[in-house]
């Protein structure tokens, strides 16, 4: 059953499905420099459904985040170990950029770290 969180205009902000994990995948191929394997994706669903998030628009993947929870030493200098939520990966199709589909994709998935009690929720950016 499909959670709508968000309309963005015509842009559906929704939980992801494993239907949806070959259109994420073939964004993820489209837009980004690391790829991961099917199981990844699958894994990851399955640990954290409320911040794998899918955008929408007549149907058609234009976006994606998703999420894991992980224990480890603070990203931010608390003491001791912390529960923490970690962007694994986030994208946009480059004919929908500049519509805050991203902007929208982080804050529903904000959301859904919350829902898992993480004391953090981190983002690795490369250059």
């Amino acid at each position: 059953m499909q959670v709508i969180l968000r309309q963005l205009g015509d842009c559906n902000i929704r939980r992801a499905e494993s239907s949806d994990l070959i259109p994420v995948m073939e964004i993820n191929l489209k837009t980004l420099p690391e790829h991961y394997s099917d199981y990844f994706y699958e894994s990851l669903l399955a640990e954290l459904p409320e911040a794998f998030i899918v955008a929408e628009i007549g149907g058609k993947h234009v976006g994606y985040i998703m999420c894991k929870t992980e224990y480890g030493f603070s990203n931010f200098k608390k003491l001791g170990f912390v529960k923490k939520g970690h962007v694994v990966s986030v994208a946009v199709l480059d004919d929908y950029r500049k519509r805050g589909i991203g902007k929208a994709l982080v804050e529903e998935s904000v959301n859904g770290v919350k829902l898992r009690k993480c004391d953090e929720f981190y983002l690795e950016v490369r250059c």
